[in-house]
């Protein structure tokens, strides 16, 4: 036990050196406090009780979660939404059978945003273009106006695409319907007068093109609850080409509970509570809370919401797969969610050389802001 105890301590003060930074110092220390006190009462509490309840706990958390699940969709659905694995692609083409490469849909790559950089991001014609170019799956974000129309837009404010300022969810539809989304786009000429679209006039197109779509839910609005099942509810096509999507898992765990037949992923991100953005070269960047307590309360979310989501959320959910941000994406990542029936599919890579690593070592289908550099692999 002493030997023990040594080598937690230890281990805390070597991550308390490594991370430097104050928060990362306290969270470190936080978790290693956690874990010894936790030890010290289960095994006080094992010689001292005739019913240890630190034992019972575990079973009776287990029982709960296994009463909350809610079980991902039949394979051959998910299969006719996303696929065929690219991982599995030699088993799924049948060894042993006579099918070949070309006779079952494989998802290789994913339009974000209906490839944002090739055209207005989220756009009917970024959905156009991503066909003509071959992709088969585009990936849209699903918004509310403040008086209640789902519209297809990413930011939270319509400073960065258009040359007016505000938040969405203050702007009526009547407000956002005649801004220029084409106007700061680099391909500006091309699309002169791009307006937003409905996410209903999105969905036709998709189903016209016949698009694979993710709707990535923005925001933690319940009212996009009812939006998602009104609109599988109104194109039944939708169970089988659309994925529905978000950080959120509790808009998930709602829309999975109502219609446990739409095939849902969850997106992750590294401390996306406690930071705006974040980059595998440089790190996280603009603390969303200006307060360190406030920051540090953020970063513990993050800390449990990462462990939950590796080992408890995708079990609950029943996801169908998982968005990760592209530079946490390892051999060893996709192994570790394959064996857990979940897919992996990167965020955004854009780089040729990128998306050969992603293609050929990890054989993953990934989500990509431009079409272009694309090795070859676009249609199966």
């Amino acid at each position: 036990m002493r030997q023990l105890l040594s080598h937690c301590l230890e281990y805390a003060g070597a991550v308390c050196v490594v991370t430097m930074s104050l928060p990362g110092m306290l969270l470190s220390c936080f978790k290693c406090w956690t874990y010894l006190y936790g030890l010290y009462l289960c095994l006080s509490e094992a010689v001292c009780c005739t019913v240890p309840i630190s034992f019972l706990a575990p079973i009776l958390l287990a029982l709960w979660i296994k009463y909350l699940r809610i079980p991902p969709p039949d394979a051959k659905l998910v299969e006719d939404v996303l696929g065929c694995d690219p991982w599995a692609l030699a088993e799924c083409n049948g060894n042993g059978t006579n099918e070949s490469n070309n006779e079952r849909y494989v998802m290789r790559t994913v339009a974000h945003r209906g490839a944002g950089l090739d055209a207005p991001e989220n756009s009917l014609s970024a959905l156009r273009r991503a066909k003509e170019k071959g992709c088969s799956a585009v990936e849209i974000d699903v918004a509310l106006t403040s008086d209640g129309v789902p519209i297809v837009f990413h930011d939270d404010t319509v400073d960065r695409i258009t040359t007016a300022t505000g938040e969405v969810k203050d702007m009526t539809w009547a407000k956002l319907k005649n801004l220029d989304i084409s106007s700061k786009h680099p391909f500006s000429d091309r699309y002169k007068g791009e307006r937003i679209a409905l996410l209903d006039e999105a969905i036709q197109e998709c189903i016209k093109l016949g698009l694979r779509v993710f709707l990535d839910l923005k925001g933690d609005d319940l009212k996009l609850v009812p939006v998602v099942l009104d609109a599988f509810d109104k194109n039944s096509r939708l169970y089988k080409t659309a994925v529905v999507s978000s950080f959120n898992p509790y808009l998930i765990y709602m829309i999975r509970r109502a219609d446990p037949n739409i095939v849902c992923s969850m997106a992750w991100r590294p401390n996306f509570y406690a930071y705006q953005s974040y980059d595998g070269t440089f790190g996280e960047s603009h603390p969303r809370f200006n307060g360190l307590i406030s920051h540090i309360l953020a970063l513990l979310v993050d800390a449990a919401s990462d462990w939950a989501l590796h080992n408890v959320t995708y079990y609950i959910l029943g996801l169908s797969a998982v968005l990760l941000q592209k530079d946490n994406v390892t051999l060893e990542t996709v192994r570790k969610w394959k064996e857990r029936g979940v897919r992996v599919i990167p965020w955004t890579v854009n780089h040729p050389l990128e998306k050969q690593f992603f293609s050929r070592i990890l054989k993953v289908t990934y989500m990509t802001d431009t079409l272009d550099g694309e090795p070859n692999r676009l249609t199966s």
